[in-house]
Parts: C-alpha cells; structure tokens; sequence
C-alpha cells in the first residue's frame, strides 16, 4: 500500500479522534453519520490521488502498511466513540440518553472504555482472521451484564451499542485485508 494514500485518512482521523464533535441532539446523529460517511470517503478519494504523485519504495509500502493499521485502529476504537453515540442518539432509536446524562462520569468513562477494548479486540481478532472469536467478546460482555439485561430497556440499550460498536469494528477489519490484497 502507497503511504501517501494513507496521509488524508490518518490526519482526519487523528483530528476527529482528538478533537470529536458532540452529539447533543436527535438530528445530530444522523448528521453526523452521514458527513461521517461523507468526509471518510473524500479521504479515500484524495489518498488515492495523492497515491499518483510518487511510487514508494519496497520499504514505503511497509510503511503503508503500518500506516494502514494505525489509522484503522485510531479511528475504530478513538472515533468510534462518538459514532457509536451517534447511532444510540438516533431519533429512531434515542436511546437512554436522560439516563446517561444522570449517570456518574466515572461509569460513563468506564462503559466508553470497555467499548474502545472491545472494538480493539474484534478488530484485532478479526485481522487475525478469527472471526468466530468475535463471539466470545459478546459473550463475554453478556455475561458481566446478565443481571442488568433484566431490564428491557437497558438491554435494548446494551444490544445496540454493543451491535455498533461490533459492525465499526468488523467494518474497518473487511476494509483494512481488502486494502492489503
């Protein structure tokens, strides 16, 4: 893989990373979803021009390789933060939003640490090609939540986020070996 295809993809990711918009409303999140989409596939679009400007070497494509990885792993676990807030805040969906709000900040730090784990654990597995691990991670996350899942609500809560944070994840691990072909 050329590294300055790359460059458009890793700067934007690290910016939304490091600096994430918030999701504060019902129509934000479907907003923000779809000029997520939007800027991800300029990105795309400019590192493949981009990619015309040089050939890279033996060496530069390893670069771009591991240049691959890191943007994949910064904005899977890093952006997927906000995006799978954004699904949750779907107005559709609109999903416990008064309760995260009442929530501590402790336990709302610990839950979006537990999902950046978990996107980096399925994407890992995933680029292992361990798909049928992935259920483990589920099932595992399940059973620490077995006594919460009770409460329809919750659950409904639990199954979504878990299911977004699970499709970034394995979309960014099918992107990343289809890149690598």
């Amino acid at each position: 893989m050329n590294p300055l295809s790359i460059i458009p993809l890793l700067g934007y990711a690290a910016v939304a990373t490091f600096w994430p918009v918030q999701v504060d409303g019902s129509r934000t999140g479907r907003r923000l979803l779809l000029v997520e989409a939007l800027i991800v596939g300029a990105a795309v679009v400019a590192g493949h021009f981009l990619a015309r400007l040089a050939a890279p070497s033996a060496i530069g494509y390893e670069w771009g390789r591991v240049g691959l990885l890191v943007t994949t792993y910064l904005y899977v676990c890093g952006r997927g933060v906000t995006l799978v807030r954004a699904v949750l805040d779907l107005p559709d969906l609109r999903m416990r939003r008064d309760d995260d709000r009442n929530t501590g900040a402790v336990d709302v730090a610990r839950g979006r640490a537990i999902g950046v784990l978990e996107r980096a654990l399925v994407l890992t597995l995933i680029l292992l090609g361990q798909f049928g691990a992935v259920g483990l991670v589920v099932a595992a996350k399940s059973v620490a939540r077995f006594k919460a899942m009770e409460d329809r609500e919750f659950a409904e809560y639990f199954l979504v986020g878990t299911l977004a944070s699970l499709l970034l994840a394995l979309a960014g691990g099918v992107a990343v070996q289809a890149a690598l072909r």
